[in-house]
């Protein structure tokens, strides 16, 4: 049998009061940042280097995206890092609510961004690094503001020393 041993330190209330409103901030930020005109303009800009085939693959080969098929990650992402937000509570560094979120973000995006940065658009499909480097900025941007929004409503129980 498996045991989280940290599950017992998790204050399921807060962590349920937590999940739907950093869901919500991510999908609302991470989609506005993103999706935004001026984003879609340089993200999708030939004329800076962008590859074609990403071009191609957001705008002309079918089924081509629509914003309903990424609400499902804008929001079942944020249920898992919530939950290993409060698993991993004492092990996250910082003293403050303020440090840890800010050190979550930034695992956050070394392990999320990054990774599907440079597997997919730079990986699969060619991306110009400044281009990279430009979607990298508008992650950290959305890790930082979800985070901090977890770590503000989000606080591990307190166990009380009974002799």
């Amino acid at each position: 049998m498996v045991t989280c041993s940290a599950c017992s330190m998790i204050n399921w209330k807060k962590l349920v009061i937590a999940i739907p409103i950093t869901a919500i901030v991510n999908m609302f930020l991470l989609y506005g940042l993103f999706m935004n005109p001026m984003s879609q303009q340089i993200i999708f800009s030939e004329s800076l280097g962008q590859s074609p085939k990403l071009v191609a693959v957001w705008t002309q080969i079918d089924p081509v995206p629509q914003a309903m098929s990424l609400i499902p990650a804008l929001i079942i992402t944020p249920v898992i890092f919530s939950f290993f937000f409060a698993v991993l509570y004492d092990s996250i560094p910082g003293h403050s609510k303020i440090k840890k979120g800010l050190a979550y973000a930034i695992i956050l995006w070394g392990t999320i961004a990054v990774f599907f940065e440079l597997f997919t658009p730079l990986g699969l499909f060619g991306e110009p690094l400044h281009l990279l480097a430009y979607e990298l900025g508008l992650w950290f941007i959305g890790m930082i503001v979800a985070s901090m929004v977890l770590s503000l409503i989000y606080s591990p129980k307190q166990i009380v020393n009974e002799q």
